[in-house]
């Protein structure tokens, strides 16, 4: 079975969003797998030899110049170039400006796309020379991957499966008139799109519920899944080590420095690969918070394990929090399979917290508590190592049943399999 995957991002080893397409597809050769992708990043090609990438810049330059070309498949020697390294530097500053609009640039951006520009005779030989079963769309926020998806389903004549990690659609507040207008134009692409779906899944089990009720069409949970790997034992040392491993976007750096402030008596690191301002370094610096920076593979999964609390945050501020209500964060599969106890801060009735809550494998501190009753639980968690110990091993027992990546992946392909076959 081939399968062509079409996403803002590229597979990855290092990018959350790219390691968990990765778990999803273990179970399909490398040359049956080929990817269409978005963004300015380095795919990884020990995963997948076949890409082709359509940026920003690239359909700007093609509009601008009048070419007959935008985008290009990729081979991974074309990576030792320099000026290939360079071109990937400007092109992610560019795209952090765009993200950094985003309220005000989303709706010219999918007109840029709607020139279809992209929709070039390379690009489609490129498609067709795949020759795949069927298209694995991770859905966005931007109409232009919606309108891709379907034509390409079209054009190829193959099946759809649409996969949603986010919610843009159903609770997030609209804060001015161009976020209502985005609005009403991505539930017209959203309808159209999961209308011609073969088949429909999304990150959890409270979007699917919510999905499928908004839409009247059945989604699957797919979580982010990973290795099972032995119990780690976890022994009791004399200083406690607080770790956030994650992004600090969606004012997530806000609550950790709120947190931060209650002063634990303990050390608290934070291992991102975003790059914080200086201000937010100052911010970190006078409470207490040391910046580590980024981490990947064995050096990633020793500092979870040197943890004694793996903390994960989610902005408790209206918006922020209407983004994240339904979605699941991707490292939560990995706090878990460590056996070390996590802790959540933040709203207690987002996706992330209540799948903590609910199933009693970490413990939720609201952000609403007063700073003394936050003291008071932090106090408790950090003196009883045997609490920790207990509720961090319930929570690897919880993840080796439900995030086993081989199992997830199995069922997945065997649902794909239906599709194609049909």
């Amino acid at each position: 079975m081939k399968v062509l995957v079409i996403s803002h991002n590229s597979f990855s080893k290092v990018h959350n969003n790219g390691k968990t397409l990765e778990s999803f597809l273990i179970n399909v050769l490398k040359n049956d797998i080929s990817q269409l992708y978005f963004r300015s990043e380095i795919p990884d090609f020990e995963y997948c030899n076949n890409y082709f990438k359509i940026t920003d810049v690239d359909v700007l330059k093609s509009l601008l110049l009048f070419s007959s070309t935008c985008g290009q498949s990729l081979e991974k020697s074309s990576f030792m170039i320099p000026s290939m390294t360079c071109k990937l530097e400007t092109e992610s500053k560019l795209f952090k400006i765009l993200q950094s609009k985003s309220a005000y640039l989303t709706i010219f951006r999918d007109i840029l796309w709607n020139c279809r520009s992209w929709n070039t005779k390379t690009f489609r030989a490129w498609c067709k020379g795949n020759n795949p079963d069927l298209l694995f769309y991770v859905g966005g926020n931007f109409g232009f991957s919606h309108q891709i998806a379907f034509f390409l389903s079209q054009y190829l004549n193959k099946p759809l499966v649409t996969y949603l990690t986010d919610d843009y659609l159903i609770h997030p507040i609209r804060r001015n008139f161009l976020d209502i207008i985005h609005k009403q134009q991505m539930k017209s692409f959203y309808r159209r799109t999961i209308n011609h779906s073969s088949l429909c899944f999304a990150i959890g089990e409270l979007m699917c519920k919510e999905y499928s009720a908004y839409f009247n069409k059945e989604f699957f949970p797919l979580m982010n899944s990973i290795p099972k790997q032995d119990y780690h034992l976890y022994i009791k040392k004399s200083e406690v080590i607080i770790s956030y491993f994650g992004g600090l976007h969606l004012n997530r750096w806000k609550m950790l420095v709120r947190f931060a402030r209650l002063s634990f008596n303990s050390t608290i690191n934070i291992y991102t690969m975003d790059e914080p301002s200086v201000e937010i370094l100052k911010q970190f610096q006078a409470n207490g918070i040391c910046f580590k920076g980024a981490l990947s593979g064995k050096n990633l999964q020793n500092e979870i394990l040197n943890s004694d609390i793996l903390l994960h945050v989610e902005s408790d501020d209206v918006y922020n929090k209407s983004l994240t209500k339904l979605s699941i964060s991707t490292k939560i599969p990995e706090y878990l399979i460590s056996g070390r106890l996590v802790v959540g801060f933040g709203p207690e009735d987002v996706a992330s917290m209540k799948l903590l809550s609910d199933n009693e494998i970490g413990i939720v501190i609201s952000s609403l508590s007063s700073d003394s009753e936050i003291k008071a639980i932090m106090q408790k968690i950090i003196t009883d190592f045997d609490l920790r110990k207990s509720i961090g091993f319930r929570g690897y027992n919880y993840a080796i049943n439900k995030f086993d990546n081989k199992q997830i992946a199995y069922d997945f392909i065997e649902k794909l399999r239906s599709i194609a076959n049909k």
